[in-house]
C-alpha cells in the first residue's frame, strides 16, 4: 500500500472533513486517516459532542503529533437555518489552491424513532427534523463542498457512509432505511453529473457502536434475532477494521464512481 506521501488520494495538502467524528466509525475513520494525510493537510471533524470531538482529536494528534491540522466544528443538523454558519466554520480559511486533494466523508446519522411502524410516522415536524439531519444536511454540505473546491486543480472525493438498510427493509426502521436509500441514489446521480469527482457509498457493516446496541435492543424480535445470528457468525465489525477497509477502497481507487460497496463485498450497485 502506498505511503501518505505518494498516495494520489491521501497525499500532501489534503483537506478532509468527516461528519459524526465524535465517536464510533467517525472517530475510527479520523484516526486511521491521520496516518495517511501528509504535511499541509487539514482534518475537520464535526459532531454534536465537543467532548467527543476533543477525544477524537487527542487520538489523531497522538498518531500524528506534528504536521496535521485538526479542526473541530460542533453543530446539530436538524435545523437547516443553522447550516450557513455551520458550513462557514467547516470551510473557514480554505483558500483556492491551498489543497491538492479534497475529501468529504458523510458519516453522521441517526436511527430515528424505532417504536413506530412506517404507517405511524404522522408528525411532519419530527419527520422534517429527521430528514434534515440525515439527508438534507448531507446534500447541502456536499453542495458547499463543491462550491469551495470548484477549481480544476483539486482532486475531489465524496464518501457517503451508507448501510445495508438502504436496500434491505428492517421493521420499525423506515426512517433510517429510507434516508439511506435516498442518500445512495442522490450520490449515484451526482456521480453521473460530475464525472471528475470520485463518489462512493460505503456500507461499513454492523459494528460494535452505540448505534448497534440500540438496534440490538430495539424490541423488534426479527431485528434482534438477526443481530444474534450475525454475532454467532462473527459478522459484527470493529469500527477500526471497517474504517481501514474503506480507506483501502479509496486508496486502491478501483471502484466505479457512484458505486455502493460494503465491508463484506456483498454488492456493487
Amino acid at each position: 500500500m502506498s505511503s501518505a506521501g505518494s498516495s494520489t488520494v491521501f497525499g500532501p495538502a489534503t483537506f478532509c472533513a468527516v461528519t459524526g467524528g465524535s465517536r464510533g466509525l467517525g472517530r475510527s475513520i479520523a484516526v486511521v486517516l491521520a496516518g495517511r494525510l501528509g504535511e499541509g493537510s487539514r482534518l475537520v471533524l464535526t459532531g454534536r459532542s465537543l467532548q467527543g470531538l476533543q477525544e477524537t482529536k487527542r487520538q489523531v494528534e497522538e498518531k500524528c503529533p506534528n504536521y496535521l491540522e485538526v479542526k473541530l466544528v460542533t453543530g446539530d443538523m436538524e435545523d437547516p437555518t443553522t447550516y450557513p454558519a455551520f458550513f462557514s466554520d467547516v470551510f473557514a480559511n480554505t483558500q483556492p489552491g491551498a489543497f491538492k486533494n479534497a475529501m468529504m466523508i458523510h458519516n453522521a446519522g441517526t436511527l430515528g424513532d424505532l417504536s413506530k411502524k412506517a404507517a405511524e410516522h404522522s408528525d411532519p415536524q419530527i419527520l422534517n427534523k429527521y430528514y434534515a439531519t440525515n439527508l438534507t444536511s448531507a446534500i447541502a454540505l456536499t453542495a458547499k463542498f463543491m462550491e469551495v473546491f470548484s477549481g480544476s486543480g483539486v482532486r475531489r472525493t465524496v464518501v457517503n457512509i451508507s448501510s445495508g438498510a438502504a436496500i434491505e427493509p428492517l421493521e420499525y426502521h423506515s426512517l433510517y432505511c429510507s434516508s439511506k436509500a435516498a442518500r445512495n441514489m442522490f450520490f449515484k446521480v451526482m456521480a453521473e453529473e460530475e464525472p471528475d469527482v470520485r463518489v462512493l457509498s460505503y456500507s461499513p457493516g454492523p459494528m460494535v457502536t452505540d448505534m448497534y446496541y440500540t438496534i440490538k435492543s430495539c424490541g423488534v424480535k426479527k431485528v434482534e434475532d438477526g443481530c444474534r445470528i450475525m454475532e454467532s457468525q462473527g459478522l459484527i465489525q470493529n469500527p477500526d477494521d471497517s474504517a481501514q477497509h474503506l480507506l483501502t477502497l479509496l486508496e486502491e481507487d478501483k471502484f466505479k464512481s457512484g458505486a455502493f460497496l460494503d465491508v463484506f463485498d456483498r454488492f456493487s450497485l
